[in-house]
């Protein structure tokens, strides 16, 4: 696949967490405390204990929140609001995040396994919160994760976007696997030195900003 095919799209998905904003901001480590925490709370466990349960039900589930709607039946918002309190003081607006992203053509979405406050507490502090068409967040999917697909490609057929005009932007490969699988182009935004070459990537950048950059200059040259 060469970098040509972005002329032809016209939908663009970004995952949150890791993805539009860096890992080394440590935003998503702080919700991953705060998982740990709440459940041990809840079930009266250790914190040990509640961080094996947390481990186990993301591995199975693809949310640890799902596991414990399944399991626990869990609430889902006390659950969403507690975890994602978090502070955002690391994150930082950037210009070029912004002009990069206003610069696609055509729809931008933002799919994620939080939830929409959250979503728009992130892009805010970013300052790119009016650049989003809409946020498919955890809720619209009816709490069934990524990797799971269909409640997205739900979405998709339900606003008439064919997954072949969509690129989608990633952090956890898992995920990228399932919209590969229905026809996305899907890029990578990964940390890792030497990455395995998989199938189902079709591009891999070390940030969102180099992916975007080279996407732009691919369309407008």
């Amino acid at each position: 696949m060469t970098q040509e095919i972005f002329k032809k799209k016209n939908v663009w998905l970004f995952d949150l967490d890791n993805t539009v904003y860096s890992p080394e901001t440590k935003i998503f480590d702080q919700i991953d405390k705060r998982m740990k925490t709440f459940i041990s709370k809840k079930l009266k466990i250790s914190q040990e204990s509640a961080f094996k349960i947390q481990k186990l039900y993301y591995k199975k589930y693809g949310t640890t929140l799902f596991g414990l709607m399944k399991n626990y039946n869990f609430e889902p918002n006390e659950f969403l609001e507690f975890v994602h309190n978090v502070d955002l003081d690391n994150l930082k607006k950037s210009s070029k995040l912004f002009k990069l992203i206003e610069l696609l053509p055509g729809k931008k979405i933002i799919y994620t396994n939080g939830d929409h406050k959250y979503a728009e507490r992130v892009l805010t502090a970013l300052g790119i919160e009016n650049l989003f068409d809409e946020i498919f967040d955890i809720k619209k999917s009816r709490y069934i994760p990524k990797p799971k697909i269909k409640p997205f490609r739900e979405f998709l057929e339900c606003k008439k976007i064919k997954t072949q005009d969509c690129v989608y932007f990633e952090d956890l490969e898992e995920n990228l696997k399932s919209a590969y699988k229905i026809g996305i182009t899907t890029i990578h935004i990964h940390n890792e030195k030497k990455p395995k070459i998989k199938p189902f990537i079709d591009f891999r950048f070390k940030t969102i900003i180099n992916a975007l950059d080279m996407i732009n200059n691919s369309i407008n040259n």
